[in-house]
């Protein structure tokens, strides 16, 4: 696709270049008179871009008549390279120097863009750099980062600090500056203040360790922080700090094995022990959980084996002693037996003796009678006083 759209370039420079010809051998020699009596191009914005050793960037922003074929620029020195023409589309488009001057050939075009870079503007003589030239438009013109300036031939109309350089507005004219450029640092990090939280924890718990780093340069730049446990590197992050900015960067590390570990990061070292964690005493819980469990229900089941008894003897203090008698052999059986059980645990009691006692405990509403099958079944009522 890249080299379609290279191929059409071409084709349309190449049409552009033919209609040129063309207007010069048909077109009569009163229209091109007429032709040139139109303004051909404005320049819109000049920026002249100064860097650290001395290269000027120059780059126009130029209106166009897009009916002329072609036009001619001066520019700031003969000595140029890099030279970049491009229109409104970013097509690039052709052109051709003699001596200082550049035409470029803008058919159809409404807005050329020219850059392009020189060494001819500045000299330096030991530390003290000057730029000098002449302008018919008003420029900007930037001097690179960290310079002081001393002296200017005219005085600018205005002077700003953007970033760190120092931007002139210029009118046009003949210019000489003079500056000298400060030494520029580069980046250097420092790394400090390393700390574990916590030091001491148990074998699965996570450790953070962090440090402070600090770019002391004075230029941007970046570095990585790398962690390392004993002669291991265990983890490592980047980070991109200006001139003079500190960040904390910090680890997250979790070990499975108990032990002392040594934390390392660039010349600071630390360490943090990992504890053995307590074996769970599963057993020895569990037998007292049954133990505890035992006392409880022997003393739970105790207390409800008496209360029963004394409550029915306290609420009927007229009963005899086989009935006393008959009644405590039916809470220890659980508050419910068969009519034949209480004839085998009393053999010397008649059994229409048994049958009148239990119908008399019967209606003084102590136990009720079921008939289960061929047998009674004799309960004690209220049976959440029993002892089960």
């Amino acid at each position: 696709m890249e080299l379609v759209w290279r191929v059409v370039q071409r084709m349309v420079q190449g049409l552009r270049i033919s209609i040129i010809v063309l207007l010069f051998l048909i077109i009569p020699s009163s229209t091109s008179l007429s032709v040139a009596n139109v303004e051909e191009f404005k320049v819109e914005s000049t920026s002249l871009t100064v860097y650290r050793d001395g290269l000027v960037h120059v780059a126009q922003a130029i209106i166009v008549n897009e009916t002329v074929p072609y036009f001619t620029l001066t520019l700031f020195s003969n000595l140029v390279e890099n030279i970049l023409v491009t229109d409104e589309n970013q097509s690039i488009l052709n052109y051709e120097i003699i001596g200082q001057d550049i035409t470029i050939f803008s058919l159809g075009c409404q807005n050329v863009f020219l850059k392009y870079d020189t060494t001819a503007l500045t000299r330096k003589e030991a530390e003290l750099w000057t730029i000098s030239f002449e302008t018919p438009y008003n420029l900007t013109l930037t001097l690179p980062q960290n310079s002081v300036l001393m002296d200017l031939s005219n005085i600018p109309e205005s002077i700003r600090i953007d970033d760190g350089k120092i931007q002139l507005t210029l009118l046009s004219g003949f210019w000489e500056i003079n500056y000298i450029v400060s030494i520029i640092q580069p980046s250097t990090f420092e790394i400090s203040n390393l700390n574990v939280n916590p030091e001491k924890v148990q074998v699965g718990e996570a450790v953070t360790i962090s440090v402070t780093v600090t770019n002391h340069g004075d230029e941007a730049g970046s570095y990585t922080v790398v962690l390392k446990i004993g002669q291991a590197v265990e983890d490592s992050k980047t980070v991109t700090l200006g001139s003079g900015q500190s960040t904390i960067v910090a680890f997250d590390v979790t070990k499975r094995v108990s032990g002392t570990y040594v934390v390392t990061i660039g010349d600071l070292t630390a360490e943090f022990t990992v504890l053995t964690s307590p074996a769970f005493p599963f057993v020895e819980l569990v037998v007292a959980s049954i133990v505890a469990i035992g006392i409880f229900l022997f003393i739970f089941l105790k207390k409800l084996k008496g209360p029963k008894v004394e409550t029915i003897l306290k609420s009927n203090p007229y009963l005899r002693d086989e009935d006393k008698k008959v009644i405590m052999f039916i809470a220890e059986k659980g508050g419910k037996v068969f009519e034949a059980e209480i004839r085998s645990h009393f053999p010397d009691m008649p059994r229409t003796s048994l049958w009148r006692l239990i119908k008399r405990l019967e209606k003084l509403d102590i136990v009720k009678v079921k008939k289960i099958g061929l047998e009674n079944q004799v309960e004690l009522k209220n049976r959440e006083f029993s002892i089960f």
